[in-house]
């Protein structure tokens, strides 16, 4: 997770602005001023209940100011809208089928829950594999189907994916619609629990980006019909998981056709939730970092990239890989979603962003109908 510092917007009464922290502050110093003030003044009958009404009233607020605090410094919500989830819907342009039929009312397709061990890293982890409703009709039986790899956030695990970003429904719309073709989606766990692996080889540690991107494919490939033909896998991600797939992307060009990183950044960090993963060996590191990479390299993996627009670091990352590239690379933007670094943004961002992934991917499958009924939920 990227740290946003404390973000300043017109309005003065933003969660991440100073003068709500101020209020939270006067109001806990107030509050705590009125309890020793009145502890042994109340009437003796409602003492005890008054009493215990304010020490929890205390704790509430402490909890609230802490929340606050973390808030600032992570960019999470900027409004209450925000927090509520209340923000306005992004314009998006439909995308254009080129076969001119209506789109078809959305098929199920199927998630399956599996456990992906990998020979070369030695890493087995869980992860959560999408099934287009196609892939069950007998007409599909000899079609192979692309993939889109997705990397979840530090802390987190695959399941966000569905939770938060309601992954299935999204992938049944948009093949439905005619946006994407019907592709596999994996969602592997990517990092260990307590420890932010940044999804790189670690010197001396765990081989996580070689479990991502030289595991999982084969695994995938020997239990599903994964097309084979090179760039055949495009890579997505929202914060943690964005760096994840750049990163990832960028080290196997001739598996990934493209990447998207929602509110990412591209640059390693090292923290107390990473540790030293490169061992101070600066080569190690810059291999590691997106952004000096398409300083100093062409790069032939295109990027879609976007952030809220109340997540000034995330917007900062795109702002400082921009002029990084300076044309090296194939950088898209997408429309940045009113709201901070959450997931009601990449809820907003994510069908726009598997609709560009789609059109770096090659259409081997072609738009069959559905079988008679539904393969799962």
């Amino acid at each position: 997770m990227i740290s946003a510092g404390p973000f300043r917007t017109a309005g003065l009464m933003t969660l991440t602005g100073w003068p709500f922290l101020a209020l939270l502050c006067a109001f806990a110093i107030a509050l705590i001023t009125v309890t020793m003030m009145m502890w042994n003044r109340w009437p003796t009958g409602w003492a005890p209940v008054l009493r215990l009404g304010c020490l929890l009233l205390l704790m509430v607020t402490g909890a609230v100011v802490t929340a606050d605090v973390v808030n600032r410094e992570f960019g999470f919500y900027t409004s209450f809208d925000d927090l509520l989830g209340r923000l306005p819907p992004v314009a998006t342009t439909p995308c254009s089928a080129d076969n001119g039929r209506p789109p078809a009312a959305p098929a199920h397709g199927r998630i399956e829950h599996v456990r992906l061990a990998g020979s070369v890293s030695g890493i087995s982890r869980d992860a959560l594999v999408y099934l287009p409703a196609v892939y069950a009709s007998p007409a599909a039986a000899h079609s192979h189907f692309p993939v889109i790899e997705l990397f979840h956030g530090y802390p987190g695990g695959p399941g966000a994916w569905q939770r938060h970003l309601d992954l299935t429904a999204v992938l049944d719309r948009e093949i439905a619609a005619r946006c994407i073709p019907p592709v596999i989606v994996v969602v592997p766990t990517d990092s260990d629990p307590g420890h932010d692996g940044e999804c790189v080889d670690a010197l001396g540690g765990r081989r996580n980006e070689t479990y991502l991107a030289v595991d999982v494919p084969a695994q995938l490939a020997a239990r599903y019909r994964v097309s084979g033909a090179p760039r055949s896998w495009a890579a997505m991600g929202y914060s943690t998981g964005g760096f994840c797939a750049v990163n990832v992307a960028f080290h196997h060009p001739a598996r990934y056709a493209a990447a998207a990183a929602l509110s990412g950044y591209f640059t390693p960090v090292t923290d107390a939730s990473t540790g030293d993963l490169y061992r101070g060996r600066r080569g190690v590191r810059q291999w590691n970092n997106p952004q000096w990479q398409v300083a100093h390299r062409h790069i032939d993996v295109p990027l879609y990239v976007v952030a809220g627009r109340a997540d000034p670091e995330a917007q900062r990352a795109i702002d400082h890989l921009k002029a990084a590239a300076r044309g090296r690379v194939p950088l898209t933007t997408g429309e940045s979603p009113a709201g901070g670094h959450n997931f009601t943004v990449w809820s907003k961002a994510c069908p726009a962003a598997f609709d560009w992934l789609a059109g770096h991917l090659p259409v081997s499958v072609p738009l069959l109908a559905p079988p008679a009924q539904d393969v799962g939920g």
